[in-house]
């Protein structure tokens, strides 16, 4: 079966009442981090420690044919009530590296695996041929101070979560247990020179034995813009569901893969939502995701955001993109229009509910400095100062639209508040 570009050998059978089944996965090569150690540990943690929760250490080989440097780890892993051997086996040379998977249970298919790993023969030349493609490989942007390392990245975990590092990752989770949700952020790494490209690389790398929940406009979330340092981002997020080996259930959990440009290389975040059928609260509350974002900086590397003209882009009408009713208008002229409104409700009767609905607007003009966004209420003459920044997103292929961050300090000490607008056709 080939998936995502990934290929899939898999056999299973029962034996005296007991399941047993083989699954070999072949991944596609990518640019190497230039160490067949950090190669092989990135792997590791991609696709064995973030897909199942181990933490079991593996027993590691090295050895070199035909130049590849090739590192073999492996360990016996017990997840979702199944104990299987887990090996990789990955190979580094001629700027690429590549990937081979295993997960079996039955000591029958060691052999066969044994040979397919004998007869597998990778091509240095093609390994060559792909790192001279036009935009395979980026040349290094010139940065401040030399080269960019996980030391250099600073940012504000998420309210009341814990956080680990280690030399090959942080990681970031809102409990101290295989559940809920959680981030690892990874060192730079190499960039083909094209950010979608490269969060979708990493989205099949790490979801490529996952499925896709939905389809149509829920399928997945494709973003771009700019951080608030000005550095250039990709995200792509997705409802995904992962069939157990048992073949008969299924786990579910909301992927999200962000790239973004360090400079010619690519800071890389992995994040896991609504795992192991815990409520996903970082997007409803400022200072769990939304907080984590506009925090994450990276030292040594200046602003890459290019002199948008704001004053054009933030003409038309936005409409929140959640369950609460409210726009914005904003005119050519300077003149904006907010439209909101809200609901209360009180029980009459076990069978009746009352509904009283008021509606509000108000109209002022609006300034835009820097990435300050400034209104005036003519009523009142109130004035507000909020920090916005643009967006475009994809929603499951179906063309790009526009999206705003408006986000407003609260006054007294309380928590600031981000909201999201997308643009009307």
């Amino acid at each position: 079966m080939d998936s995502n570009h990934i290929i899939l050998f898999m056999d299973s059978k029962t034996v005296n009442g007991q399941s047993k089944f083989c699954q070999l996965f072949l991944y596609p090569s990518k640019p190497t981090t230039g160490n067949a150690k950090s190669d092989f540990d990135f792997e590791w943690n991609y696709k064995v420690v973030q897909l199942t929760g181990t933490k079991e250490k593996p027993t590691v080989e090295t050895g070199n044919s035909d130049g590849w440097e090739v590192t073999t780890g492996y360990a016996n892993i017990n997840h979702s009530g199944i104990v299987f051997t887990c090996m990789l086996v990955t190979a580094t040379g001629f700027g690429r590296e590549m990937s081979v998977l295993v997960n079996v249970v039955g000591q029958e298919y060691m052999q066969d695996v044994q040979n397919f790993l004998n007869e597998f023969d990778l091509d240095s030349e093609a390994a060559t041929a792909l790192n001279n493609q036009k935009g395979e490989i980026r040349k290094p942007q010139n940065i401040t101070n030399g080269k960019v390392s996980l030391n250099d990245y600073q940012f504000q975990p998420p309210a009341r979560w814990y956080s680990q590092k280690n030399n090959n990752a942080i990681f970031l989770s809102a409990y101290q247990a295989d559940y809920g949700c959680s981030l690892t952020i990874y060192p730079p790494q190499p960039s083909t020179g094209n950010l979608e490209t490269d969060a979708r690389n990493i989205y099949n790398q790490f979801y490529g034995r996952w499925q896709y929940r939905y389809s149509g406009e829920k399928k997945e979330d494709v973003s771009k813009g700019y951080t608030l340092q000005g550095l250039e981002y990709c995200m792509i997020e997705a409802p995904m569901q992962m069939p157990r080996p048992d073949g008969y259930y299924f786990d579910y959990e909301n992927g999200q893969v962000l790239v973004i440009n360090v400079g010619g290389q690519i800071a890389v975040i992995v994040g896991r939502h609504q795992r192991g059928e815990m409520t996903c609260f970082c997007k409803n509350q400022y200072d769990y995701w939304n907080q984590f974002f506009n925090s994450f900086t990276v030292n040594n590397v200046s602003s890459q955001q290019s002199n948008e003209d704001a004053a054009k882009r933030i003409v038309g009408s936005w409409q929140i993109i959640n369950s609460v009713v409210a726009k914005y208008i904003f005119a050519s002229n300077g003149h904006y229009q907010f439209i909101g409104a809200y609901s209360t409700s009180s029980l009459i009767s076990p069978t009746m509910i009352e509904v009283r609905t008021s509606g509000f607007k108000g109209d002022g003009s609006y300034t835009l400095n820097g990435n300050k966004l400034t209104t005036v209420r003519e009523s009142d003459r109130k004035t507000e100062t909020q920090q916005f920044r643009f967006e475009k997103v994809n929603h499951g292929g179906t063309g790009w639209k526009e999206r705003i961050y408006l986000l407003t300090q609260a006054e007294g000490g309380g928590l600031p508040n981000e909201v999201c607008y997308e643009k009307e056709n």
